[in-house]
């Protein structure tokens, strides 16, 4: 259950991001959002947040397949950014940002 929980969390992930091309400016914070921090970010904090819930799970299922010199899950966050970024890239490259995501 653990693998389906990760791989539909990852399915989420990338569904968000690319409803969230929508947004290239912050209003709050009056700065561009270009996809690369967006979809980076957002990923990262996610999956930061999911390892605040979860992490004596996670430490346990990695020593399990890992073994006792298994990396920290905290590994998971810089992972999560690297999954946000390749599903920004390609939601960006296929459905656009912005004013065009809207018109299309």
């Amino acid at each position: 259950m653990v693998r389906l929980g990760i791989l539909l969390w990852y399915g989420t992930l990338g569904a968000i991001v690319g409803m969230f091309g929508v947004m290239t400016y912050h209003p709050v914070l009056k700065m561009p959002m270009p996809w690369w921090f967006r979809s980076g970010v957002m990923v990262g904090w996610m999956n930061f947040v999911l390892l605040l819930f979860t992490y004596d799970r996670f430490a346990a299922m990695m020593t399990d397949y890992f073994g006792p010199s298994a990396p920290s899950p905290w590994w998971m966050v810089l992972e999560g950014v690297g999954v946000g970024l390749v599903c920004g890239y390609f939601a960006t490259r296929f459905g656009g940002e912005g004013k065009e995501l809207l018109d299309s």
